[in-house]
């Protein structure tokens, strides 16, 4: 099983990067997102990399700002559904940050 620090770099290192990509692209080329979904998006990359770093210290607090991300992430909501290759990599980051919630009951 794999624990949390592991999850979230995962998170951090490979996919929040192309989920980035793309909320940028389609909120700019094709206004998929609004300026609100990017204000989003932008305050849960920020409690991820903070939970990654108190993972090393307290891994509940770590497990804390991870929950608090997923909540941020699913309140984002498209004007239009998303390509099926963004909405994949936004699943994907989605259901390992369930994971950690998971990891830590």
């Amino acid at each position: 099983m794999e624990d949390v620090k592991t999850v979230l770099w995962k998170v951090l290192n490979n996919e929040a990067p192309l989920v980035d990509d793309d909320i940028r692209m389609y909120h700019i080329k094709e206004g998929i997102l609004t300026e609100d979904d990017l204000k989003k998006w932008r305050e849960a990359i920020r409690l991820i990399r903070e939970a990654y770093h108190d993972a090393y210290k307290n891994e509940n607090v770590a497990v804390e700002k991870a929950r608090k991300s997923l909540e941020i992430i699913n309140s984002i909501s498209p004007k239009k559904p998303m390509p099926p290759e963004m909405k994949i990599r936004f699943e994907d980051l989605k259901r390992n940050l369930e994971l950690i919630v998971k990891i830590n009951k």
